[in-house]
C-alpha cells in the first residue's frame, strides 16, 4: 500500500464510464479539493471523481500535503543547481509512480481503460499531472494544468503523451505562480507539438474560478 495513494471519491453512477483523478496544490488536501467535482460534473459524462492526497505532510501544517519541497536549503526550486534539482526530480518520479499505480488500480476496479481517465492538477498538482503524462506509455483522455507550470528541464515526449489532449490555464493576476510560468509552459507545448488548449484569464488570481471550470468543461466535452 506504500505505492498507492488514498483520497475521497464521488460518483453518481453505478457503472462509471470515465474517471477524473484530481491532484491538489501545495499545502492543500484531497478532502478539500474533491469539492470541485460538484460544480465541474455533468451527468452525461458518467464520471467517477477521485482526489488523491500527496504523500508528504507539510511541516507545521498537519492538514496540508505536498508533492515535493518547494525550497531546498532555503533556495526556491527554480533557482537550485543541477544536483539539487536531480534530488527533487527523483522524488517527483517516485510520486508520479504512486499516482500511476493508483490510477491503474482505479481503472481496473472500474473496468475502464487508461484512455478513459482525465487527470486534473492545480498548482503543484498541475506539475505532477504533466510529469505523469511524461511517464506513461498509454494515452490519457486528457490532462489539465491549472494555475501551474511545467517544471521539467529536459524533454523526450512519448507518442502516447503527444496524443494526450492538454488543457492549460492561468490567471493574469496570479501572485503565487506569475503568468510568466504560463507563457513559458505554453512555449514548451508549442515547441514539442503537443495537442493543447491554452486559456489566460486576465482577471483571475491563483484560484480555480467558475470561468476556469466552464472552460475546462468545454475541454472535457470535446475529448470525452
Amino acid at each position: 500500500m506504500d505505492n498507492i495513494l488514498l483520497g475521497p471519491s464521488i460518483s453518481k453512477h453505478d457503472k462509471p464510464k470515465k474517471l477524473m483523478v484530481m491532484l491538489h496544490g501545495y499545502g492543500d488536501n484531497a478532502a478539500n479539493f474533491i469539492h470541485l467535482a460538484e460544480p465541474l460534473d455533468q451527468d452525461e459524462w458518467g464520471m467517477h471523481y477521485v482526489a488523491l492526497n500527496a504523500p508528504s505532510i507539510m511541516p507545521g501544517n498537519p492538514m496540508g500535503y505536498q508533492w515535493f519541497d518547494l525550497y531546498l536549503n532555503g533556495v526556491y526550486i527554480s533557482d537550485v543547481g543541477p544536483k539539487e534539482f536531480e534530488n527533487v526530480r527523483n522524488l517527483i518520479n517516485e510520486n508520479v509512480k504512486k499516482i500511476s499505480n493508483t490510477i491503474s488500480l482505479l481503472t481496473n476496479d472500474l473496468n475502464i481503460e487508461m484512455s478513459d481517465c482525465f487527470v486534473m492538477g492545480f498548482s503543484q498538482g498541475g506539475i505532477m499531472a504533466f510529469e505523469l503524462g511524461q511517464s506513461l506509455n498509454q494515452k490519457l483522455a486528457g490532462i489539465a494544468i491549472i494555475s501551474s507550470r511545467i517544471i521539467s528541464r529536459e524533454f523526450v515526449p512519448k507518442n502516447s503523451f503527444l496524443e494526450t489532449p492538454i488543457f492549460i490555464s492561468h490567471g493574469g493576476l496570479d501572485n503565487v505562480l506569475p503568468v510568466s510560468n504560463f507563457n513559458q509552459s505554453v512555449e514548451i507545448l508549442k515547441k514539442y507539438n503537443f495537442k493543447f488548449v491554452s486559456q489566460l484569464l486576465p482577471n483571475d488570481e491563483h484560484t480555480m474560478s467558475q470561468e476556469t471550470i466552464t472552460l475546462f468543461q468545454n475541454f472535457i466535452k470535446k475529448n470525452i
